[in-house]
């Protein structure tokens, strides 16, 4: 916990129980800005993103403390405190209702009836806490009435369900899918911190606790609106583009000098076309029918080979340059360590070190909302598994020492393993190259607004 917190939620109590990605990432940003976020887990079902541990981990050596060392611990859980219980059991139930009975916002992605089976549904915490806003993130709702209520689903086969994925792609080819990042959990998590700070509003003018259940196919058919009115106005049926769209051309990525490198441009009108092809220079695109928008969508593929040996001659950043020096929206096309070292999301600290009881410090990405006096923050990077568990039953949940220990000894609750041995990311050693942090090992300033 932070003293003196300033941060706009501090204060507010969360009991977290989830997995992935759709809930930790609500949760994360209501940590961010000063929420005593407490994730519950369980060894028994431990959350995915344990299990994917790291690689250099998956060694006899680094086995007790593999659930701490996935990447993706930081990115979900910076800020919150972990709490071991196995809800399962009925003492740790018990303390889990408890520590709920002063809660504010319960959060959780478990199906309907998981909560049901494990006394964690609306009905059975009203009665523990009149006042709790009570936050379920299925699938498909909570009505079991509902065709689809009986199915699980994840973020990955969310986009498929709804038609996302069938707009990847190219032309007269198989959708390409998004299958490594999985929009409908981010998109999720955000409609859940819209609706929780709208449930506290009405909690704060009525003293009423609120039932949320955000089905996460609706918050992802939402991405589609528009192609949804079209289709039920025309009946036409959006398909995949590639690289293309009809009111623009030429735009696309283009290959440039180097290995796998390219660059990114848009031309958005005809101005920018005839400073394209000054640009360009000789012949290569001064045929006069490329002069119109009409013109050069039909040409786009002739367009492309002159315009991509142009591009290939010279490095994606020189071609970028001179294409934004001309007006034309350009930029080269960034991997994952182009973005780790862009000097704007550098300057903007989009990325944060924090300390970490297991590795020292820790990465993670912060949070894009920048607010001027009540700037988002947090203190410690991703917790151990079940490293706040006795701090977490006694301070908020009122047991005793004993008490405590009884659900130790049955294996009802649990602390953190092998909390003594700590490593070092393999990675560790980029954090003062790249600038993330200073020469001291502190997280490097920037801008803060």
């Amino acid at each position: 916990m932070m003293d003196d917190d300033h941060r706009v939620l501090a204060g507010l109590k969360v009991f977290e129980l989830s997995v992935a990605v759709a809930a930790p990432c609500a949760g994360r940003y209501l940590a961010y800005h000063g929420a005593d976020v407490v994730k519950v887990e369980s060894r028994v079902n431990p959350d995915v993103a344990r299990l994917f541990g790291s690689a250099w981990a998956r060694t006899e050596e680094y086995l007790p403390l593999f659930m701490d060392t996935s990447p993706y611990l930081p990115e979900m859980t910076a800020g919150k405190r972990s709490i071991g219980l196995e809800l399962k059991d009925t003492d740790a139930l018990a303390a889990a209702h408890k520590l709920i009975e002063g809660c504010d916002v319960f959060l959780s992605n478990f199906t309907p009836d998981a909560l049901e089976r494990m006394g964690m549904s609306y009905a059975q915490l009203h009665p523990v806490n009149p006042g709790l806003i009570h936050v379920m993130m299925p699938g498909f709702g909570a009505d079991p009435e509902l065709p689809y209520y009986p199915f699980r689903a994840f973020g990955p086969n969310q986009a498929p369900l709804v038609g996302l994925d069938a707009l990847t792609g190219h032309p007269g080819e198989e959708p390409a899918g998004i299958a490594s990042v999985a929009p409908p959990d981010y998109v999720a998590g955000m409609h859940a911190v819209v609706s929780i700070l709208s449930a506290l509003e009405h909690r704060d003018q009525t003293g009423e606790g609120v039932s949320l259940v955000i089905s996460q196919m609706e918050t992802t058919v939402s991405l589609l609106g528009p192609y949804l009115v079209d289709h039920a106005i025309t009946g036409r049926t959006p398909e995949p583009v590639g690289n293309r769209i009809p009111w623009a051309a030429p735009t696309g990525v283009y290959p440039s000098r180097g290995h796998d490198r390219w660059v990114a441009l848009s031309v958005s009108d005809d101005a920018q076309w005839a400073a394209l092809a000054a640009l360009v220079g000789g012949d290569a695109l001064a045929d006069p029918g490329w002069t119109t928008l009409e013109g050069r969508v039909a040409a786009h593929d002739a367009i492309d080979e002159a315009l991509g040996t142009w591009t290939a001659a010279i490095s994606p950043a020189e071609a970028a340059a001179r294409l934004q020096a001309a007006g034309i929206a350009a930029y080269e096309v960034l991997d994952h360590r182009g973005v780790l070292t862009d000097p704007q999301l550098r300057d903007r600290r989009v990325y944060d070190v924090a300390p970490s009881v297991r590795f020292g410090r820790d990465l993670f990405t912060g949070h894009p909302i920048r607010m001027s006096d009540t700037p988002a923050s947090v203190p410690w990077a991703g917790p151990n598994m079940g490293q706040h568990t006795r701090e977490v039953l006694g301070e908020r949940a009122g047991l005793s020492e004993t008490e405590i220990e009884a659900l130790m000894e049955r294996e009802a609750a649990f602390g953190e393993r092998v909390p003594e041995m700590t490593v070092t990311r393999p990675f560790d050693r980029w954090y003062e190259i790249v600038g993330l942090v200073g020469d001291d090992g502190a997280a490097d300033g920037g801008e803060e607004s």
